[in-house]
């Protein structure tokens, strides 16, 4: 909520390097942190948006991911 806040109170931040991101990624990111409430994207309309429709993956490709991590977890206790 503190990012909000600020974003509604100074504007939209500076994004560094803009040329290294892809134009899908920068217009995601200007429809998380439009300013006007009226016109920012609800959390439905941004799981639709193409950034994240094209690049999503079945969560199941997380499950090695998940098992290493604990593995990892058990070993450092």
């Amino acid at each position: 909520m503190s990012a909000l806040y600020l974003i509604a109170t100074t504007g939209k931040p500076q994004i560094k390097e803009r040329d290294k991101l892809s134009a899908d990624f920068l217009n995601f990111l200007d429809r998380c942190l439009e300013v006007d409430v009226d016109k920012r994207a609800t959390s439905k309309e941004l799981l639709k948006h193409p950034f994240i429709t094209r690049r999503a993956k079945p969560l199941s490709c997380l499950t090695p991911l998940i098992l290493v991590a604990r593995d990892q977890a058990k070993v450092q206790q």
